[in-house]
Parts: C-alpha cells; sequence; structure tokens
C-alpha cells in the first residue's frame, strides 16, 4: 500500500478511491495544474485533502460557501487534521489570530473565501505562509460566462504572483465546454491535466411532469417511493406551504431556508440526516456539502434557473447507487417567466448606477471615502427605502462587484460569542451583589474553556437548556452583563456584509462593462433555452445532460421518464393485436381493462392504433356503449 492509500485509509476508513480521485491527486503530486470535473457527489473535497497530508506545507482552499468551509473544517480537525478558516464576517483581530496560527503550527489546511483573497492582511501574510497547493472549489464561479459567476473568483489569478511554483488544483461539478476552457484562462492554468468524470448516474431515473396541481402530484410522488426525500421550491414562503401540505398529508416534514437562524438550520438538518423526518423542503440554500448516500428522491418543485442547477441539486439523489428519481414539476407559466425574469437579472447600466447612488445614500458614504471598509447590509430593508426589486439589486451589486466598486456576501453567519474582560475578583463581588447572574456566570466558566483569554463560541440555546429558563432570558442577561464591563458579548450575526471594494465616487463616473453584460445575458437566454429542450425534449434526459455538458461518452440511459415511454412504443402492434384478441376471446372488454388485462405497458396510442387495425379487418367491434367484442 503507498502513501496516499495509507492516508485515505487511516483518516476515511476507505481501501479504495472513487473513479478518478486517484487520478486528480497523482497530477497535483507531480506539480501540474489541473482541472477537474466530477459529478456532484463524486467525492471533489478527497482529491485536494489527500495531497494535503502528503505534501509537506499548507493547502490553500478557495471556497465560495462558508457554512461548508465550517463544517470541512470541522470534520478535518475531528480526524485530528489542523485545519483553519478564514471569511466575511470574521473580525480584524480573528483573522490576525488565525493567521498568526497558520504561521506558526502544523497547519494542513486553510480555507479562504475569495473576499478574503483581495485584503491587504491576507495579501501581507501570504508571502510567509508555507503554500503546497492551491485548491480552488466550485471553479465554474470564475468565469463570467457561466451560471453561477462570482466576481470574488477573478483574483485568485493574482495569487499566482505570490505562489509561482505551487500547482493550481480547480474542481467543479457543472462547467459546460465554454466554462471549462476560461476558468483555464482565468485561473492562469499553465498546461493543465484534464479530468473528467462521466455524467452518467446509472441508478439515476429523470423524469419531467407538467402539472397544473403540483402539491397533490407530489404527495403522490412521496407516498409511492420510499426513503428520504427533498423538495427543492424557489421562494422561502413555498417552502414553508408545501412543508405544511405534506405534514397535513401525515409525512413527516421541515423545511430550511436561509431566512432561518444558524441554530434551527443545523436542528432542522440533524433531523434530515438522522431520518427523524422523511422529506426536507427547501431552497437552493441546503444541500451543499450534504453528504447522505441514501436519498431516494430529489423533487422540484419549482423550475430551476438552469440545467447546471438543476443536475448539482438532482445529484443529491442516490449517492449510494441504488436507484432513486429526479422529478422535475412545472407549468407553461414558469417557462415563460424564466425568460421575463432575465430584465432582472442583467440589469442595464442606468439601473446599476441607481443601486450604486443608493447604497451611498444608504450608508451614507461622502464621496472619497470608505475604501476597504465592511458595513452591515440590511438588504430587505434598503430594497423597501429606495423601492427596488431585490433579485434586481442582488445582480446590480454583482455587477458592481465584477467592475471592482463593492462586494455583498449574503452568506455571513456569525456565531455569539462571549469573552471576560473582568478579573476574578471583580467577578466574585458582582456575583454576591446579583445572585440571580450567578447560575449563568458559572455556566459560563464550566462549559467554555479559555473564555477569560478569547471570544468564545457560546450557544444560548444550550444555556438556556442547562439553567431551564427560555432563550430571551440568557441573551438579556448576557446584555446585562456586557453593559455592566464583566464581558464582552458579541450576539449572532446573520446579515449580509457589504465591503467597499474602492472609494465611493459619484454614480456617473461608475463605469459598466456594457457588451460584457450583454454577452452574459445572451448566454444566459441560451441556458435558458436548453433548460426548455431538456424538459420538452422526448429524448434520453440522461443524454441530453451529458451532452449539455461536453460528455460524448454518454449512452441512453434506459430509466428515464422518455426512455421508458419509448419502450413502451417499441412494442410490435402485431404481437399487441394477437394478445388483444387472445383476450377478447374469452370476455368483452372497455379500452381501460383491455389495457390493464396486457401483460405489459403500452402506450394509450399504440393500443387505440391496434384497436383500429383489428376493427378494420373487423375482427373486433366497438360498440357505442364503449365496450370491446370480438366478432
Amino acid at each position: 500500500m503507498d502513501s496516499i492509500h495509507t492516508i485515505l485509509k487511516n483518516y476515511w476508513g476507505y481501501e479504495n478511491f472513487r473513479p478518478l480521485q486517484e487520478d486528480i491527486i497523482r497530477s497535483v503530486l507531480n506539480g501540474y495544474d489541473t482541472l477537474a470535473l466530477l459529478p456532484t457527489g463524486s467525492g471533489k473535497s478527497v482529491c485536494y485533502q489527500v495531497p494535503a497530508l502528503e505534501m509537506p506545507g499548507i493547502c490553500l482552499v478557495v471556497s465560495p460557501l462558508i457554512a461548508l468551509m465550517k463544517d470541512q473544517v470541522g470534520q478535518l480537525q475531528n480526524k485530528g487534521i489542523t485545519s483553519l478558516a478564514i471569511h466575511t464576517g470574521m473580525s480584524y483581530k480573528e483573522v490576525m489570530k488565525t493567521m498568526d496560527m497558520a504561521n506558526n503550527s502544523r497547519l494542513k489546511l486553510l480555507y479562504v473565501s475569495p473576499e478574503r483573497l483581495q485584503t491587504k492582511l491576507f495579501r501581507e501574510f501570504l508571502p510567509s505562509l508555507p503554500i503546497s497547493l492551491l485548491a480552488i472549489d466550485e471553479a465554474h464561479c470564475v468565469s463570467q460566462w457561466g451560471y453561477d459567476f462570482r466576481p470574488s473568483y477573478l483574483q485568485i489569478a493574482a495569487m499566482r504572483e505570490y505562489l509561482p511554483k505551487v500547482p493550481v488544483l480547480a474542481l467543479t461539478a457543472s462547467a459546460t465546454p465554454l466554462v471549462q476552457e476560461d476558468i483555464a484562462t482565468q485561473l492562469q492554468l499553465r498546461d493543465p491535466v484534464i479530468i473528467k468524470g462521466s455524467f452518467a448516474r446509472e441508478a439515476l431515473s429523470y423524469s419531467c411532469f407538467e402539472e397544473d396541481n403540483k402539491l397533490k402530484r407530489l404527495a403522490n410522488i412521496i407516498e409511492n417511493v420510499p426513503g428520504c426525500a427533498i423538495v427543492y421550491c424557489k421562494s422561502r414562503k413555498r417552502t414553508v406551504d408545501v412543508c405544511r401540505h405534506l405534514q397535513e398529508k401525515g409525512i413527516t416534514a421541515t423545511y430550511y431556508h436561509a431566512g432561518l437562524d444558524q441554530e434551527e438550520r443545523s436542528e432542522r438538518q440533524r433531523l434530515w440526516t438522522t431520518n427523524q423526518v422523511r422529506v426536507m423542503v427547501s431552497t437552493n440554500a441546503f444541500g451543499m456539502g450534504i453528504d447522505k448516500p441514501d436519498v431516494r428522491t430529489v423533487i422540484h418543485y419549482d423550475v430551476p434557473d438552469c440545467l447546471e442547477n438543476y443536475y448539482q441539486e438532482a445529484g443529491r439523489a442516490g449517492r449510494d447507487r441504488e436507484k432513486a428519481y429526479a422529478v422535475l414539476l412545472y407549468n407553461l407559466r414558469e417557462l415563460e417567466e424564466l425568460e421575463m425574469q432575465l430584465e432582472k437579472k442583467y440589469p442595464s447600466p442606468e439601473t446599476i448606477r441607481k443601486v450604486y447612488q443608493a447604497v451611498a445614500n444608504f450608508l451614507q458614504l461622502p464621496t472619497g471615502t470608505g475604501e476597504g471598509n465592511t458595513f452591515d447590509f440590511d438588504l430587505t430593508m434598503f430594497c423597501h427605502n429606495f423601492q427596488f426589486d431585490r433579485s434586481t439589486t442582488i445582480n446590480a451589486l454583482q455587477t458592481l462587484q465584477a467592475e471592482g466598486y463593492c462586494a455583498l456576501n449574503e452568506s455571513v453567519y456569525t456565531p455569539p460569542r462571549v469573552q471576560f474582560i473582568c478579573d476574578r475578583q471583580w467577578l466574585e463581588a458582582y456575583e454576591n451583589q446579583h445572585p440571580d447572574k450567578e447560575m449563568l456566570i458559572k455556566a459560563l466558566l464550566r462549559n467554555y474553556e479559555g473564555i477569560f483569554s478569547y471570544p468564545a463560541i457560546i450557544s444560548e440555546s444550550y444555556l438556556a437548556k442547562i439553567l431551564r429558563v427560555d432563550k430571551i432570558v440568557i441573551c438579556n442577561q448576557l446584555v446585562e452583563l456586557h453593559q455592566y464591563g464583566l464581558i464582552h458579548y458579541y450576539p449572532q450575526k446573520d446579515q449580509p456584509q457589504l465591503l467597499l471594494l474602492a472609494e465611493r465616487m459619484k454614480a456617473e463616473y461608475v463605469v459598466i462593462n456594457k457588451q460584457a453584460l450583454d454577452k452574459r445575458k445572451a448566454l444566459a437566454t441560451e441556458r435558458i433555452s436548453s433548460l426548455k429542450k431538456y424538459i420538452s425534449g422526448d429524448g434520453c434526459r440522461s443524454l441530453y445532460i451529458g451532452n449539455y455538458f461536453g460528455d460524448e461518452t454518454m449512452k441512453e440511459c434506459g430509466i428515464c421518464d422518455n426512455c421508458i415511454a419509448k419502450k413502451k412504443l417499441t412494442i410490435p402492434a402485431a404481437r399487441v393485436c394477437k394478445d388483444m384478441l387472445s383476450l377478447l376471446s374469452t370476455n368483452e372488454h372497455t379500452y381501460e381493462s383491455l389495457k390493464k388485462s396486457l401483460p405489459y405497458a403500452c402506450d394509450e396510442k399504440n393500443i387505440w392504433d391496434c384497436i383500429r387495425i383489428l376493427e378494420s379487418e373487423a375482427l373486433i367491434r366497438v360498440e357505442t356503449s364503449g365496450m370491446i367484442r370480438k366478432t
């Protein structure tokens, strides 16, 4: 057993790598820039985590998903692998402490959000870090021609100046040939080794159903397919409504969206992961990094924006390679609305400048100030105050980020933290004067080690549970202790952050690349067209998806709804006619009873064609009552 197999066995407990993982790992260890396209659920993280343990120094991982970063750091630390993360939402002091630890410990993986790459502090520390590998997760985000462009990813290439001899591993699950080429260009990959996995999912059956009564069809699917399921909806309100409908049907379900606080999200995820509830009804906020292999069904209650999103989300079903189902429910009105949404996704330069001016007014920023500062940014209040559409605003801010003006990070979550800032003598005196706070103070000291030295992450819900009081009581008491000067209490922050990348200027001087904006819009129109063809087409759905992503090795799956329908139509008419005559020789039948009595599934048109053939040959007679008899 060589060293990488030993690492895999010792830390992950597996004897063998999944397909292509070893090829990717060996490419990286040989010092090659590598672009890896692995379908969702193929174990991309192992492709950089194993080399990180094999190579000296640190693997720097760039990831846009803060929750996933934290989850992976936690998992690695549980395996005894030293890992840290730096992301938007951390204070200057926290970043400094993390960078010091990275410099002065045997760190193996450092996760960084792309926004942090731009900061002066990180750039100052970077040359001193012993970086041996640069891994770019969700690498499709670097391409402005893709479906999930993140302007902050454009800063990654500049890091190669600091890390000229360090190999780069770019990983993605969903990139079209155009985007694959752009990834290599934007990341300045040098003669990259390109390793592509197959997009075939042998046990996953894709289906699309046009439905007016989606709730009825949804409940019917879940009742008829055993096992756990994910239902994707586009709005937070719909997740709640759909979840309640399923609960009323006696189906155990919960819902999940970004509007819930972190503890609530974690608890709902735990209930679903441990199979205490069968169905998770969610926005696309749920799913990244969820490695639950036994999901039997993924149902899209609403039409997704593009095939890239759909493939990633549908691919969370059947990772155990057992039979699973990906179902998309739609109606014609939704398909029409997809193109209408493009005006919101790609606002005009005039609209973008209006949003920029409104941001300056909202934050009360004078001209020539603000560069490098981060602000809490209440997006809902901002849109309400200036009467902007939320989607238009988000996309305008994304364009402003691409042009280097400001960056919005919607998924910032900072847990509540507490640090004692008084000495123990003062603390004892306070406890004697305020006995009602004594239990909370002792609970903090017993449960959070080092709370006098640095801010400790706490759980107000846990403290409330062990002290048998409401959470609001704990929060109020923490505020009182803070006001009295005993502690620094940093309440939970779950609010978007706006980072100014350049000093505030007059809106008329904001430069927007209209040509690039128009091209992105044109490509988005093409993606919608491809999605519509997928939904309405009668060919193999798995083959269509594979070809869309440039996989020319795909063959018809035989298990999607279209392939099954095609099989029904391939039963020879002569055989159907013969079997019908045999059935009618002993009994008269209605169309329905005849269809049910045939020893195979048969398409409605096929049956009626055969009835007409037999009737024209005077072998059967169809009565006005609908009864069919042999003559």
